[in-house]
């Protein structure tokens, strides 16, 4: 049984939404009951911490691989591990995990195992690094592709790729964050210059000292219920498998936003015998 789960992702480019994902996955674990540790390596714009209580901010030394293996040594303190790194790290992850065989321990120990978060984007560089991180691991993790339309609006390179085909024969899953409305965003915002400090979707929702208008926090409320309805749909890949298990059951069997509604015929509901 894996008991201990880490997600991290591992990819140079920045700006692709890794922060915002990793804010909003803690929110959905922390809304769900389950337990958690996340580690912000971006000391400069601490992204993460700031937005997130109990977050702790790591700052690499001129020796990393040393910090990063100490923060790895924590995994068996919880049953998942967040790590949100800062762009350009991606070699020095992979290289500190690969240095103390963790894919090997997590593929020969039951109990812990890495998932891998990939942003794909029209950029060779990006592409040619996923491939070369798939190479070197392969099924000794598992993989989320993580798709984010509002930064990356297309994918024509990895779609219908070999790369793609790969990942998926390995068992990838794919998440694809919702677009938020730019009026919700810029009002959230807006609360955080008020507020001065940074405020996180979940924040904005139930803490009774933000005041979101209303119509913005109907329009989050619904954001947030979409895209925790994807986490819940990704959550073995996402969490360690008794917290998976509790999510799958108790997660409501009630069709949202997102599956096909019945109906949906064209001229299905028109009277035909009064056009005859």
């Amino acid at each position: 049984m894996i008991q201990h789960r880490v997600t991290i992702p591992i990819q140079s480019k920045g700006n692709v939404g890794k922060s915002t994902d990793a804010i909003a996955r803690l929110g959905w674990m922390s809304a769900r009951g389950l337990s958690w540790q996340a580690f912000d390596l971006d000391v400069d714009n601490r992204t993460l911490s700031k937005a997130v209580p109990g977050v702790r901010t790591v700052e690499l030394s001129e020796e990393p691989e040393t910090d990063l293996i100490r923060l790895f040594r924590s995994v068996a303190e919880a049953p998942l591990t967040l790590i949100d790194p800062r762009a350009h790290l991606s070699r020095i992850l992979l290289r500190s995990l690969e240095a103390v065989h963790f894919f090997q321990y997590g593929s020969k120990e039951p109990d812990t195992r890495v998932t891998i978060l990939f942003f794909p984007m029209d950029d060779l560089a990006v592409m040619d690094e996923i491939a070369e991180v798939v190479e070197r691991v392969g099924n000794r993790a598992d993989y989320v592709v993580v798709r984010n339309r509002a930064r990356i609006p297309r994918i024509r390179m990895y779609e219908g790729s070999e790369l793609e085909k790969e990942l998926l024969a390995l068992g990838a899953a794919t998440l694809e964050l919702p677009t938020l409305l730019s009026d919700t965003r810029d009002a959230l915002a807006a609360l955080e210059i008020g507020l001065q400090r940074s405020i996180s979707p979940v924040q904005a929702v139930v803490d009774p000292d933000v005041k979101l208008d209303l119509i913005h926090r109907v329009i989050l409320e619904d954001w947030l219920r979409l895209l925790f309805g994807r986490y819940e749909r990704a959550a073995h890949h996402l969490l360690a498998e008794e917290d998976a298990e509790k999510v799958a059951r108790s997660a409501s069997s009630l069709p949202d936003s997102e599956r096909e509604r019945t109906g949906g015929r064209r001229g299905g509901k028109v009277n035909l015998q009064n056009l005859l």
